[in-house]
Parts: C-alpha cells; sequence; structure tokens
C-alpha cells in the first residue's frame, strides 16, 4: 500500500490542520517535562520558512512534516527501512516520480538544509492539495513485488485514523499513561485545555506548566 492507495483516508485539509494542532497539545499534555526538541509531534503556526509546519519523529528515524499556507498544503514523510527511502538508489536521489506536480509554492522547501541528508530531500511519500478539498501524489511507481514501499500507512497512522481511540492506543504504548478518551476527543474538536480536560488525560500533569508551553508554542490554551 502506497500513499497513493490512502489518499481518500485522509481528512480534508481543514481537519488535518486541526487535528495537527491537536496532535501537538496531546503531546505537550502528555509528556510536559520532555525538552521541546524531543517531541513525538509538534507544530509551528509559522516556521521560518513562512508556512505552518505540523511535524512528527519517532526519534528512530521516521518523521514527517506537513506544510500548509492559507490555500494549500504539502505533507511529506520519510521512512528509513522502506525501499523508496532516497539511499536505495545511486546516487542518492528521491524516487522517481515521488514529487511530480507539488506545488511550486513549496519547492523550496526540498531544498531547505533542515529537510535534507546528503543535499537529498528526505522523502519515501508525499501529498498535496491547492484547492482545499482534492488530495494528490506523485507519479512515483514503487518497486515490483513490495506491498508496503513507502511506510505511509505507518508514519501517516493517527493522521488516517482521526479517532480519539487511536490516539489512546498510540499513548498507551508511547507514554505509558492511558488517557481518557472523552478528554482526546474534546482536544481533538478543538476545544480548550482546560483543567479538567487535562487532569483526566494525565493527572500527574501541572496544568500551569502546560499552559505556559502551550503559549510559548503558539497554541491555544485558556
Amino acid at each position: 500500500m502506497t500513499m497513493a492507495d490512502l489518499l481518500e483516508r485522509l481528512p480534508t485539509p481543514v481537519r488535518l490542520r486541526e487535528l495537527s494542532v491537536a496532535l501537538a497539545i496531546l503531546d505537550v499534555a502528555m509528556s510536559p517535562d520532555d525538552d521541546p526538541d524531543d517531541r513525538y509531534f509538534r507544530f509551528e503556526p509559522r516556521d521560518p520558512s513562512g508556512v505552518a509546519l505540523a511535524s512528527m519523529d519517532n526519534g528512530s528515524g521516521e518523521r514527517y512534516f506537513i506544510a500548509s499556507t492559507q490555500n494549500a498544503v504539502f505533507g511529506w514523510g520519510f521512512a528509513h527501512e522502506y525501499p523508496m527511502n532516497p539511499f536505495t538508489r545511486t546516487p542518492v536521489a528521491v524516487w522517481p516520480g515521488l514529487l511530480d506536480g507539488m506545488p511550486a509554492q513549496f519547492e523550496p522547501l526540498t531544498r531547505d538544509a533542515r529537510f535534507q541528508l546528503a543535499d537529498t530531500f528526505m522523502a519515501t511519500a508525499a501529498f498535496w492539495s491547492e484547492d482545499g478539498h482534492r488530495w494528490h501524489t506523485g507519479s512515483a511507481i514503487p518497486p515490483e513485488g513490495e506491498p508496503d514501499p513507502d511506510g505511509a500507512e505507518e508514519l501517516f497512522e493517527l493522521i488516517l485514523d482521526d479517532r480519539p481511540q487511536a490516539f489512546a492506543r498510540f499513548a498507551q504504548d508511547y507514554f505509558e499513561v492511558s488517557p481518557d478518551e472523552a478528554a482526546v476527543n474534546a482536544v481533538y474538536r478543538s476545544k480548550p485545555l482546560d483543567l479538567a480536560i487535562l487532569a483526566a488525560l494525565n493527572p500527574d500533569a501541572e496544568y500551569e506548566n502546560v499552559r505556559a508551553q502551550l503559549d510559548a508554542l503558539g497554541l491555544s490554551a485558556p
């Protein structure tokens, strides 16, 4: 299964932004003592490149980024153990066709050193939208005989499954905390993170600490 097979499971661009903000808020709520640079999910309302930038980094080589402007979205992910890794090619290069048709306004991101290794844009999967409705991907033809060549389903798991139960399972595994699903759903529905919601998510978290971090990140907090 490739990114092309998963486009219909992606939320709308508007919902994707809401969900990305929610995941970043939940990350702070579940692990308020973590170093900001070590967070699993992040959301920057205005990245130095001028876009809003959501990201995921599992610390083991898998990561994604979702850049958005008022009218367009460009998402890409890198799964290092999958066949469409640029390092499986000689010379090292993005898989042919992966970025065909991507919005030109995002092209500078592919040359941004933060997203490169060996002067190569690190991506195994990519998708985009320019009309706020339809998702598109490139013309890449995956290697034959590989059922999961680009790692897209694993990379974007919590975006493809927009349910609080999915995040609750993830939190139990990664944060070793069992958040209340109703509280997760409240954050997913963009409700302000108040004392009651935070207590249901993580009873050990100090509200003022979490609020200060969210304020510093430019994310919503009462």
